[in-house]
């Protein structure tokens, strides 16, 4: 419990400290859920259900840092009673870290797509448009983590127009798949075509983070306008 007698300007340095902890510690769970997609991508590209395995484990230690960053961010709403700029930023990093929390749990279930097909094994053209499309979204996703560790009031709308790209390969996937799908078991079509979502949603989700660090450094969420004025 804080002394009464305690400096404001000491109190608000270890505010500014836990903020900045927080902050911190969103950023390790982005890094987490970028490193596992990784492994997704290598595990897709090369057929490697062992690597797809590994992707599946490494789940666990996402979802405990979700877990304490929320419960973390939590106890400081309750205990400090924040305002203005303070609140906006961590209801932004709680929205953010479901954000990457989902994203993590879309690499999971591409790789247990994985599993299910033993592994896809596919022809060059179509390996060729998933790894454009692979690392489309993943670097896409890496700059929404950037963003949130610049707070970069700008990502949003930088990253929505980025994601114009994503989308495009998504449309060469599918019409490639749809020309393929004749010479597959109709399930591995299923898998691929899951495959491409989960790549267009993570990139989305990319987005709506660089979205919420807008919101939380000024204000104004993209899609809204500013809420001071509402």
């Amino acid at each position: 419990m804080t002394d009464d007698r305690t400096p404001h300007s000491e109190i608000r340095h270890r505010f500014d400290t836990e903020l900045d902890g927080i902050k911190h510690a969103s950023v390790a769970l982005g890094s987490l859920v970028l490193e596992n997609a990784g492994r997704l991508a290598e595990a897709l590209l090369e057929s490697r259900v062992d690597l797809a395995q590994q992707v599946i484990d490494a789940d666990d230690p996402v979802d405990r840092a979700y877990i304490d960053l929320e419960r973390r961010v939590f106890r400081v709403i309750a205990l400090q009673q924040p305002v203005a700029s303070d609140l906006r930023f961590l209801i932004s990093i709680i929205r953010v870290a479901h954000e990457i929390e989902r994203s993590g749990d879309l690499v999971v279930n591409c790789a247990k797509g994985i599993l299910r097909q033993q592994g896809f094994h596919l022809g060059s053209q179509m390996q060729g448009v998933l790894a454009r499309l692979c690392r489309a979204a993943l670097e896409l996703f890496a700059r929404g983590i950037d963003s949130l560790a610049d707070m970069d009031p700008e990502a949003g709308q930088r990253l929505d127009h980025e994601d114009d790209v994503v989308d495009t390969l998504v449309g060469e996937f599918y019409t490639l798949l749809a020309t393929e799908a004749e010479g597959m078991p109709v399930d591995t079509a299923i898998e691929l075509s899951r495959v491409g979502r989960y790549m267009e949603r993570i990139a989305d989700h990319a987005v709506n983070i660089g979205e919420h660090i807008g919101f939380a450094v000024t204000g104004i969420f993209p899609r809204h306008g500013n809420i001071d004025e509402q």
